[in-house]
């Protein structure tokens, strides 16, 4: 059996964002596997807490705390192997108070990081996290057939809402990659989830509010649907793409195409699983959030082989421990 370790052992990776939920995941994976790493994080979002700092101490991760719209980039490595951008303005808030900064600097950390990955001498590829809400124009539009494959046709809205913004600029981003010349591999993620993925999402709300003393639940667009992907499988999703030449240049969703649940049903689940009991209070918002998100991955089934054998349950019980073992 061969000992992939030594394989990699010299083989060096950059993560943009690796202080963040997905980028931190797939940087313990990677550091298992005897990658050389090195963060690039300006802590706008990302986590510099005690799972994080225990991280970087190891002796093949470094560290750099930077802000990518800078022009002078701060590493001269020319001998990266795997580029891995997870960095730019997320989160619904940020995003909506924010549809300017949005724009022009998710562009222009792309631009700099694009610009720097040409001068790598061993580049086998230029992975950028896109987002699975470039979909979002074509649903409002009744465009959009389920599950959704990475084929289908892209929108967008004369009348634009704020929410827009951070679509715009990862459709803008996917493009950027396509004609740059790099070899590039594009992932759409689709409600992620797991330990360590901050408050600012469904799940981590939900258990946050169900926790509390409150005697009612609000939940928000009860009836909106979603697939969740718990971030394990997302990371090995990842990891056998880039494995694979197959996956050269090519754009694909990164999610769990079973357990479809509405937010109503995933609310109950949670309190099923904390034994708590709420009066639930239905409320809908128009915030622009899609009311369904469900991805094909048979392309990534195709190209990889690789498919989701984890439960939902499971990870979310894992997931419930972990917030209330380290979020007070």
């Amino acid at each position: 059996m061969i000992d992939k370790s030594n394989i990699f052992k010299k083989r060096k990776v950059l993560i943009t964002g690796g202080a963040g939920f997905i980028g931190f995941h797939l940087a313990k994976k990677l550091e298992k596997q005897g990658y050389i790493i090195d963060i690039i994080d300006n802590l706008s979002r990302g986590r510099f807490d005690y799972e994080f700092k225990d991280f970087v101490k190891k002796k093949n991760i470094s560290f750099i705390k930077y802000d990518l719209t800078k022009k002078k980039f701060p590493l001269v490595s020319k001998n990266y192997y795997l580029i891995f951008h997870f960095a730019a303005i997320v989160g619904v808030t940020n995003v909506v108070n924010q549809p300017f900064e949005v724009l022009t600097k998710n562009i222009l950390a792309l631009k700099n990081l694009i610009d720097f990955a040409k001068t790598q001498r061993q580049l086998d590829r230029f992975i950028f996290t896109s987002t699975s809400e470039v979909y979002a124009g074509s649903l409002r539009n009744g465009l959009l057939s389920f599950p959704t494959k990475e084929s289908s046709l892209l929108t967008i809205n004369e009348e634009m809402n704020t929410r827009d913004s951070y679509m715009l600029s990862k459709i803008y981003g996917e493009n950027m990659c396509r004609f740059s010349g790099l070899p590039y591999l594009i992932i759409r993620p689709h409600n992620i989830f797991g330990e360590r993925m901050g408050m600012s999402h469904a799940i981590p709300e939900l258990i946050k509010k169900i926790q509390s003393d409150k005697k009612v639940l609000n939940v928000y667009n009860p009836n909106h649907k979603r697939t969740f992907c718990y971030v394990g499988d997302a990371i090995n999703m990842m990891m056998k793409l880039i494995d694979t030449k197959k996956s050269l240049n090519k754009i694909y969703n990164l999610g769990n195409t079973k357990n479809e649940i509405k937010i109503l049903d995933l609310a109950k689940k949670i309190m099923k699983i904390l034994n708590k009991k709420k009066i639930i209070k239905k409320i809908a918002l128009n915030n622009f959030s899609p009311k369904r998100r469900l991805p094909s991955t048979k392309k990534m089934t195709k190209d990889t082989g690789y498919r989701i054998d984890s439960l939902l349950d499971n990870n979310l019980e894992k997931t419930i421990n972990w917030y209330i073992a380290n979020i007070s």
